[in-house]
């Protein structure tokens, strides 16, 4: 494979049974056009050997290639995967992502093609990025919604719609040229978080729109770490992401203060057959789900 249409970067750290299922999921639901690159960071237990005898087998030798990292941690793995690919897209992935729709990639490479000014999406929520007056001293006024609301775009119209937004959260999709443009995720902000935020204020200012769509919500993949992403994290964590999150600000508050009251856009989604099947599947289940919560669908 010379040129795939995407290439998906997957960094990992000794989460062996985790990352079988993650690459079991692309084997099964990625297609012909898509390569993995996994970047293996420093690992003791027998994730190189497992790696070794996928890429050995025919399909790995056309989909899957891995390198090794020492101790990087996400942000760097990210970018040595990144620089590692090949495709016209490039994702970014967790090892505790598992696809399970094979309509998902043939959609995403449709929607790029279809909307030349879009230049990254995310595939769960995006965020959107609000003056607040209050200085930012804690984790608390870091993550205050007032500050940084999360969302999909307003209902119905999220489950057949992309909607722009400012800033993004894994997994992410964006064009080749992007990083050529504006350069690789800063490492200013390792090992990890707000560097995906810097990247996509940097992709807006180069010319290109931010999207989302909630692709895991229909479906097309599930993220183990979704059902943990609501506990608090500890205070050594806490610490590091303020760290990063004020380095953020203090580079992007000018800009939200003048673009947070624009119009984002919204484009339809390039679903084929089989993604819409799966989406108004969906929605029939949430409409059930709410009419018994008492609620209108």
């Amino acid at each position: 494979m010379n040129t795939p249409g995407l290439s998906v970067v997957i960094p990992t750290f000794n989460n062996l049974d985790t990352l079988r299922r993650c690459i079991d999921g692309w084997r099964q639901h990625g297609g012909a056009d898509v390569e993995l690159v996994v970047v293996e960071d420093g690992c003791v237990d027998a994730t190189a050997s497992y790696l070794d005898e996928v890429a050995a087998t025919p399909w790995g030798q056309r989909h899957l290639r891995w390198v090794h990292e020492e101790n990087s941690h996400e942000l760097r793995c990210t970018n040595r995967g990144m620089t590692t690919a090949r495709g016209t897209l490039i994702m970014a992935w967790q090892d505790d992502m598992f696809l399970r729709a094979s309509w998902l990639v043939p959609e995403l490479i449709r929607t790029f093609a279809a909307y030349d000014d879009i230049g990254l999406v995310s595939l769960s929520r995006g965020l959107n990025c609000v003056p607040v007056p209050e200085p930012i001293e804690t984790w608390e006024q870091l993550v205050d919604w007032r500050r940084l609301p999360s969302t999909i775009g307003p209902s119905p119209g999220n489950w057949w719609r992309l909607q722009e937004v400012d800033i993004v959260i894994r997994p992410w999709i964006l064009r080749r040229a992007c990083i050529e443009r504006v350069g690789l995720l800063d490492e200013a902000f390792r090992p990890t978080e707000w560097d995906e935020a810097d990247l996509a204020c940097r992709i807006r200012q180069a010319g290109w729109r931010v999207a989302t769509s909630g692709f895991e919500r229909v479906g097309a993949y599930y993220h183990l770490g979704s059902t943990t992403l609501a506990r608090t994290p500890s205070a050594a964590h806490q610490a590091k992401v303020l760290t990063n999150g004020k380095l953020f600000h203090s580079r992007w508050d000018a800009v939200i203060d003048v673009e947070h009251r624009r119009v984002r856009r919204h484009w339809r989604r390039q679903a084929d057959a089989a993604g819409w099947t799966a989406t108004l599947s969906r929605m029939l289940k949430a409409g059930v789900r709410q009419l018994g919560r008492g609620g209108r669908a």
